[in-house]
């Protein structure tokens, strides 16, 4: 989605009817959870940052905190069982 924020700000049954119930929830972010299980629920993966305040170029924070297409795949493979 473009922005968690205008999400958040929608009533609850358009939240509802924009997310859906898949049985597998991931979200991808390039910073911390913050908000995100609002969207994913306790039991979605997160794939993102789990800490705040590190400064390098973009690829090797991707590849330091595991913000990763692979790290994509196997949370929701990881969802699937």
């Amino acid at each position: 989605m473009p922005s968690l924020e205008l999400l958040l700000a929608q009533p609850v049954e358009k939240r509802k009817a924009i997310i859906g119930n898949a049985p597998v929830k991931v979200a991808i972010e390039a910073a911390v959870r913050f908000g995100w299980d609002a969207v994913i629920g306790p039991d979605g993966a997160f794939v993102g940052m789990h800490s705040f305040g590190a400064s390098a170029p973009v690829k090797d924070l991707y590849k330091h905190f595991g913000i990763t297409a692979e790290a994509a795949v196997n949370a929701a493979l990881k969802q699937l069982g």
